[in-house]
């Protein structure tokens, strides 16, 4: 090689570590961004020049490499919002709130509400509803699938089958007039008088009444029943059953009928309401000398209103209700691609999809499938090891100044050279 060769070789060398160096400083530079990717550099010879003489000047040149694939630690944040992705895949978000601008791709599961007006009025106040709409920390806007009326959420694997995350702070979910109500209870076998428990119910029109029940001890642990429901001016309103009574073992166990389950019809205003009560928990042991009460639950709910949303770790924002409802809203989608080292990096912790990232994937978080999982109220930390980067910091600083040296030496050979010819 000449001198001409190792000038060459040299600055070049000294420009290859020095865009080295520039990567291992902005992985530093990020060791606590959320949900950061470590970008690194691979070396590989290259060809500078060919002599007449065939010689080859092979110099270095660097190829830069993103570590997406990596995972970073998860750190909690307590955070209701928060959203940490353990595993493969991106949330999914977009730079306009109707998905017509560019589709995006992020780690960073910290995410914002942005109160917005919305056009309803889903409490009757006369005054516009106020929706939370959720961005990220960048301003873009989180997509995931919308739940129905029902609360059923239905997965496609398409992005137009997104919508923002926005909910409705003012949401009403109306009542559920009860059918069934369960009752676990011990009528006490010595007792001589009438036994009697009160069943609370949600009526047709949403309001919260009470079925009493009334247990009279016959013949051959036989007890006939008798139920009553007052209206509002404390008047009884007719009700029916079938059958009209129950028996027990000789355990104290039901025995008849045989699946412990009664018809019951309420008959007030114009329809009649049928609830199914069930019985088949309900023992005849001789404690005390009354009934007593065990557990009883029934469907019917009054109605209420939306008191905060929260994410679960299937991705699921839900909300919750002050009647105690819980209702899904959304769901998040987790997008995947096949070579996702090779999405492109964009300022605000997001990639977006290239040539050679192959095709996108929505998927979802589903019990027992995949490695995949999110953990609320915690954030990914970056990938980068930080005294990995100081060991790497150290080595390029020396090969900068080693290359810096030798380029130094041909100029003073080259100096000493052209001295020969004075």
């Amino acid at each position: 090689m000449s001198l001409q060769g190792t000038f060459s070789t040299s600055v070049q060398a000294m420009n290859t570590h020095a865009h080295k160096l520039s990567n291992i400083s902005q992985n530093i530079a990020n060791i606590n961004t959320t949900g950061y990717k470590l970008q690194g550099s691979h070396f590989s010879t290259l060809l500078s020049s060919t002599t007449p003489l065939s010689q080859e000047y092979l110099s270095v040149k660097a190829t830069d490499f993103r570590e997406v694939d990596k995972q970073g630690n998860i750190a909690p944040t307590n955070r209701g919002f928060d959203v940490a992705i353990n595993g493969r895949g991106f949330f999914v978000t977009n730079t306009n709130v109707d998905g017509a601008g560019g589709w995006q791709y992020t780690r960073d599961g910290s995410f914002f509400g942005q109160a917005v007006q919305l056009a309803s009025d889903a409490d009757g106040d006369g005054k516009n509803d106020v929706g939370t709409l959720l961005t990220t920390a960048n301003g873009s806007y989180v997509y995931g699938w919308a739940a129905d009326k029902n609360g059923v959420i239905s997965e496609k694997n398409t992005l137009n089958s997104l919508t923002p995350l926005v909910f409705n702070n003012n949401s009403i979910i109306p009542s559920q007039a009860t059918s069934n109500i369960t009752l676990q209870a011990n009528v006490a076998v010595n007792g001589d008088r009438r036994q009697n428990v009160g069943l609370p119910y949600i009526d047709l029109a949403g309001v919260k009444r009470t079925l009493t029940v009334g247990f009279t001890k016959g013949l051959n642990s036989e007890w006939a029943l008798d139920m009553t429901v007052l209206d509002a001016n404390n008047q009884p309103v007719p009700v029916t059953f079938d059958p009209p009574k129950i028996s027990f073992g000789g355990i104290g166990q039901l025995v008849s009928p045989t699946n412990g389950q009664f018809s019951v019809t309420i008959n007030e205003g114009s329809v009649p309401q049928t609830i199914t009560l069930n019985l088949f928990r309900m023992t005849q042991l001789a404690n005390g000398s009354s009934l007593e009460l065990q557990n009883l639950d029934q469907d019917g709910f009054l109605s209420g209103r939306l008191q905060d949303a929260y994410f679960t770790k299937k991705g699921v924002l839900v909300g919750s209700y002050s009647n105690g409802q819980i209702r899904d809203l959304y769901k998040l989608p987790v997008a995947r691609f096949d070579a996702e080292n090779n999405l492109e990096t964009r300022s605000g912790n997001i990639f977006l999809q290239s040539a050679t990232s192959g095709d996108l994937e929505l998927t979802s978080i589903r019990k027992g499938t995949g490695r995949t999982e999110m953990v609320v109220g915690a954030l990914e930390q970056s990938n980068v090891d930080l005294s990995d980067q100081f060991a790497r910091m150290i080595i390029t600083q020396r090969a900068y100044s080693s290359s810096a040296t030798v380029l130094r030496t041909a100029d003073e050979m080259s100096q000493a050279a052209a001295a020969l010819k004075r």
